[in-house]
């Protein structure tokens, strides 16, 4: 979180546009799809009962989603950045797209991914 919030502080450059495919839209995903898989490795390692470790699947796509909220919030307020809704969705869509590959793809396969769960 904390790497996003300096690289979102410096103002922007303009780089060309790329026109077959929105390169700055799959940054975006890559990003929050990785915040995504890092905050459900700390939720499903926390040794107490709480709500944030009884459905870390859930609660990481929801901690990605609104942190890449704040972020855009934050840039409006950077000179030469602007605060964009599709910048936001496509954060959100890849936290979840990480979360359904954790699920389905990791979780049954690395320990690093299983849920441990202790009482």
């Amino acid at each position: 979180m904390t790497v996003i919030f300096i690289q979102s502080s410096f103002p922007a450059i303009k780089l060309p546009e790329i026109e077959l495919i929105n390169a700055d839209k799959l940054i975006h995903m890559g990003v929050y799809g990785l915040l995504a898989g890092l905050c459900y490795i700390s939720l499903v390692h926390i040794s107490k009962s709480n709500m944030f470790s009884l459905n870390p699947l859930i609660w990481s796509a929801i901690i990605a989603s609104v942190y890449g909220a704040s972020d855009e919030i934050h840039q409006y307020f950077v000179p030469n950045r602007s605060s964009d809704f599709l910048d936001w969705v496509a954060d959100a869509t890849g936290a979840i797209i990480a979360i359904i590959i954790i699920k389905y793809f990791l979780q049954s396969r690395y320990l690093l991914f299983k849920y441990q769960h202790v009482k």
